[in-house]
Order: C-alpha cells, then structure tokens, then sequence
C-alpha cells in the first residue's frame, strides 16, 4: 500500500474522541471531504479505506445512540481501483448534515449547502483536532515513498502532502485552520477542485505527528535519515572522482611534458633535481604528489613536488613553442 493510505489507516485505528463534540468534528471533517450528497441530501463517505466504516458506525453510535443504520457497499472503478461506499439513512443523512453545520437553512428558510467551516464546530482546540483528522482520513494524499534502507539508488521523490476540497471556501478556512498549529500550506486550482498542499519534509511530519500519524512519522523522520546519508555519501564520492579525474590528468600532462623533453633534448639534460623526479614520475605514473615527495632523495614537500613538475611542464611547453616556430 501507499505511505498516504498507512498512514490514514492508522488514523482510522487511532482511539476514538471521547466527547460528542469531537466525535462530530470529526465527522464533520469526513463529511466535507469524502461525503457525497444527493440532490434530496442523502449522504454517503466515499473512500478507499475499509478500516473507516466501523470507525464512523462507533461515532454514529456515540453522537446519535444508533446501531447498524449505515450500510456498506463496496465498488470497483478501473485498475481495480476499490471504493467503498458508506451510505446513511435518509432520516440520518440529514441530520447529520444539519449538525455539521454542511446544511443551513437561509433567510428564506430554504435548506442549503454551505460552503464554509462553521466555527461552531471547530469552537474548542480539541475539536479543530477532531475535524483535520477527519479531513486527514477523507482526502489526503502524498506522493512520499518510503524505500528499502538497502536500496542504494537516489531518492528523488519529494515530501508532498495535499487535501483536495470541493470549492475554494473549503480549501481555505481549512489552511486557515493548518495554520494556526504552524503548519503553512499553499493552495491551488486543479480543474474543477482546490487543493491545500504541503511540500517542506519537516512541517508535513508536523502534520502526521497532529493527526496522530505516529508510525508515519517514525517511517518519514528515517526516510529523512537515510537520504540525508545518502545524500553526503553521493557528494563525497563525486568530489573523489572529481578530484581523481584531475588527478590523473594532470599525471598525464606531467608525463607528456617529461617525454616531450626526453626524446627532444633528453632528460641528462635536466639539473640532477628534476631529472630524478622526472624518472620518478615515469616509474609512478599513478602515484599522488604526496608519494612521489615521500620517494625523493631527500624526501619533499608535496607542494616542492608540485612546484617542480609545473616547471617541468613549462620547459616543455617552452621547447614545443621554440620547435614550432623554427
């Protein structure tokens, strides 16, 4: 399964709230996420989480003092995408929706949908808790991948986390509400929905750890771990090939220079210094400044080793421009 639908799993399994009013908060969350409602306001939560039905009968047990009112019908659209279809009594639907302040009646007395939070619901802290776990359980999803710790290849995922809402009222008393427990989040347009999307890895763990999300955020915090690590071990090991690449071309710079002057002026020709580190050089091709010092007679320093061979390399630079202009 995907790290969004665990983790609202574990959601779905948490304790349930003890007080009605964060029983219905956080049916409310439900409600305005994954509720369809029907022209005559016949309700019903659609979801892929089979863990949620019985959930939402023990708050409907809890808030209403009815048992086994709510049927459960499972569905299968393409790709053997499963839905399941939580549909409540007539009777029911709409008095919960009435309660979840999603149905008001207007000035002319005429029920309608409203498109807001109602503050009502959300009055106390442990409420507006209730209600983002609702919303948690009926939309959320993140494109996070949590891998094998002994898979070496490069995450390149991100951390996102969105909500999907109906209408941009929603959307936004719901980042309204995120924000108020420091979790920032940005809102967009996708077709006809609105979405509230997280993407920095830190405040998306905020968010799990808010909801209750604790073995999701377990599972993220290592995922932090293991990147991070891989991460520095990738930069090291290209900053050795990098400096391995110049390395060996400036071997190989080195020892062209020294054959350029052997088989041109020969290198007897050499005070004795530089002609025992050029044989050095040719006998070591792939040795390190640092070693080729250490083989000196007396040993040098790595930058007298270098300053040397730079000289080396103009003297030849130096021969190949005299010979060309002859």
């Amino acid at each position: 399964m995907s790290f969004s639908y665990d983790a609202k799993t574990e959601v779905a399994t948490s304790e349930l709230p003890t007080e009605k009013h964060c029983a219905l908060a956080e049916l409310g969350g439900l409600v305005r996420t994954c509720g369809k409602i029907e022209d005559d306001y016949s309700l019903s939560l659609v979801t892929e989480l089979d863990t949620l039905f019985s959930r939402v009968c023990e708050l409907i047990k809890m808030l209403y003092n009815t048992e086994n009112s709510l049927n459960l019908q499972r569905k299968v659209k393409q790709n053997n995408v499963v839905r399941f279809h939580i549909i409540f009594p007539k009777d029911l639907s709409v008095q919960v929706l009435k309660d979840t302040y999603v149905l008001r009646e207007n000035y002319a007395g005429e029920l309608e949908i409203s498109n807001s939070i109602s503050r009502h619901l959300i009055e106390n802290d442990c409420c507006q808790r209730q209600f983002i776990k609702g919303v948690f359980m009926g939309c959320a999803s993140a494109n996070i991948v949590i891998k094998d710790i002994n898979d070496l290849k490069k995450h390149t995922g991100g951390y996102h986390l969105e909500f999907v809402f109906s209408n941009h009222t929603l959307a936004g008393d719901f980042a309204h509400i995120l924000s108020q427990y420091d979790i920032y989040s940005k809102i967009m347009q996708r077709k006809k929905l609105t979405v509230v999307y997280i993407k920095e890895a830190e405040i998306v763990s905020d968010c799990l750890a808010l909801v209750g999300a604790n073995n999701a955020v377990l599972a993220l915090q290592n995922e932090f771990a293991v990147r991070e690590v891989r991460n520095q071990l990738n930069r090291q090991l290209n900053c050795m090939n990098s400096n391995l690449e110049k390395m060996v071309d400036a071997s190989l710079k080195q020892i062209n220079a020294i054959e350029y002057i052997r088989d041109t002026i020969g290198l007897e020709s050499l005070n004795d210094n530089l002609y025992e580190l050029c044989m050095l050089r040719l006998a070591n091709p792939d040795e390190t400044l640092e070693n080729l010092a250490k083989l000196m007679n007396p040993p040098l320093t790595k930058s007298g080793v270098n300053h040397r061979l730079r000289k080396i390399v103009k003297m030849a630079n130096d021969l190949k421009k005299n010979n060309e202009e002859e």
